[in-house]
């Protein structure tokens, strides 16, 4: 127990200084636009949409879960009601701050609400998305007021944030909780549609833009539905695991609850997905054949069978389903944070394969990719960046290590045991083989003398898919990963703050009126 201390301030320290350095990655690609990017004229996407359109339906699905408790009155999952809202309104956040580092100008975000167009999908997108920041606001306050307004009676900085936090408010009566409760069933209700316009939005926004392979199916904005319930029921089952006040009985019986309701959605989101893939194979239709080689077998090909399938939804069933674990709140919060996880290998598999394929045949052939005139890099901070973002990477694993060793140990109240032990060493494992990786191998493609990465698909598989021969046109470059390490420990951080300053798990009992 003596070393909890110290590897607790190794991990705010190791957050810390991964968030400084990425935010500072930020900066440059503030500093020098796009440039630092791997993105081109045929692949104008890349990381960072992935990220936004994966926090975006992790927001989504938080919220329309939290719908199951304050408008349809399912009274189990009551005591993570709050939770499940800060937890959309964070990921909202970080959802925007993705895609404002995505913008070519950044400055120029508000030009939006000045330049009116109402015929298009993202206009329509962006006022749901301030309509969707007003309802889980003002859902909040209304859950906490009762308790900010007791907790600004106390003395200290969580005092003081709570006296502001109240905006005057001082009625404690119980006319008063009814109240507050009505009006957030009425909120939740309007919040519904809002959510499902949120990210059934974002969805629409692809299927519109270009009609790319895979885009522009029927399926295609349930799909995005239906896989943020599963990231929003899998990070509160993760939460609730491992970092919930409730008494052990009650959480462990609420964490198992939430798993087997996030696993009966994970199976109806690959049944959506076999659907999708199965027309596609079936139907020979060329385009989708050309995407799902690039996504089965292209450079990145491990994201969807390790990350997405294996890890990200296999293991997590099987860890749920199987009696032996799924009766063990540990191993169901661990199956949560599996998904969590995995659904990110959904959000890359969505932007980067559709956008990498070939939208007539010889089209790679016959256009050539000539940047936009930049100012050239120096040798030395360009090495810099690389070497951060090395570093970088390895500390984000390192922190997630050290988070999953903490909240292990807090599950348990003890040390972290043989299991913990070889998770421990296979993790270790990983980060050297990842390390290895990143020191000897390239990080970024040139794009001033631009050519395809190229493989060929296995024979063995060459019947099902047909011939032919892949071609890669974007790998992230290191600012694009820096600046993204660093975004989700700000992210990471937001929480943490939110977790400890305000009442998000403590319950007075209001009427559910």
């Amino acid at each position: 127990m003596s070393y909890r201390k110290p590897l607790t301030h190794f991990f705010w320290g190791v957050l810390l200084v991964a968030t400084t350095i990425g935010l500072g990655a930020v900066a440059i690609r503030a500093h020098r636009g796009l440039s630092v990017t791997n993105l081109n004229y045929v692949v104008p996407w890349g990381l960072w949409v992935a990220f936004y359109i994966y926090f975006i339906g992790l927001s989504a699905g938080s919220f329309l879960l939290s719908t199951l408790i304050y408008v349809f009155g399912v009274e189990r999952y009551e005591r993570v009601g709050r939770v499940a809202l800060f937890s959309a309104l964070i990921a909202l956040i970080a959802g925007l701050l993705f895609v404002l580092v995505d913008l070519g100008h950044m400055e120029r975000f508000w030009t939006v609400f000045v330049n009116r167009n109402l015929w298009s999908v993202l206009e329509i997108e962006i006022h749901f998305y301030v309509l969707y920041i007003i309802i889980l606001c003002a859902e909040l306050w209304l859950l906490m007021r009762r308790d900010l307004i007791r907790c600004a009676g106390g003395e200290g900085w969580r005092a003081t944030l709570c006296r502001l936090l109240t905006f005057g408010s001082r009625d404690l009566s119980e006319a008063s909780a009814q109240r507050d409760m009505r009006i957030v069933r009425v909120l939740g209700i309007i919040g519904i549609p809002t959510a499902i316009g949120v990210h059934g939005g974002t969805g629409a926004i692809f299927a519109v833009v270009k009609a790319r392979p895979m885009w522009f199916g029927p399926l295609f904005p349930i799909i995005f539905i239906i896989s943020a319930l599963v990231s929003g029921g899998a990070l509160l089952t993760f939460l609730t695991a491992f970092f919930g006040r409730l008494p052990m009985e009650e959480r462990r019986a609420l964490t198992l609850d939430l798993g087997k309701l996030t696993a009966g959605i994970l199976a109806f989101d690959l049944l959506l997905m076999w659907s999708e893939f199965s027309v596609g194979i079936y139907g020979g239709i060329p385009e989708h054949l050309e995407v799902m080689r690039l996504t089965f077998f292209g450079p990145f090909w491990w994201v969807f069978w390790l990350v997405q399938i294996l890890f990200g939804a296999l293991v997590p069933l099987a860890l749920i389903l199987w009696p032996v674990t799924g009766r063990d709140h540990r191993w169901v919060g661990l199956a949560g944070l599996m998904m969590v996880v995995g659904i990110f290998g959904v959000r890359l598999n969505i932007v980067i394969p559709a956008l990498n394929a070939e939208i007539l045949p010889g089209y790679l052939d016959a256009y050539h990719v000539i940047p936009a005139s930049t100012v050239a890099v120096p040798a030395y901070p360009l090495m810099t960046i690389i070497w951060l973002a090395r570093l970088a990477i390895l500390a984000a694993l390192a922190t997630f290590l050290l988070a999953g060793f903490l909240a292990w140990r807090r599950a348990r109240g003890q040390a972290i045991g043989r299991v913990g032990q070889v998770a421990t060493a296979v993790t270790a494992v990983l980060i050297v083989l990842l390390s290895l990786r990143w020191i000897g191998g390239t990080t970024s493609l040139n794009i001033s003398a631009f050519t395809p990465v190229r493989g060929a698909v296995p024979s063995v598989l060459g019947g099902l898919f047909g011939e032919t021969r892949l071609a890669f046109l974007y790998i992230p470059s290191p600012n694009e990963w820096l600046s993204s390490v660093g975004l989700l420990g700000l992210t990471v951080l937001l929480f943490i703050l939110g977790w400890k300053a305000l009442p998000l798990e403590t319950e007075h009992q209001e009427v559910q009126q």
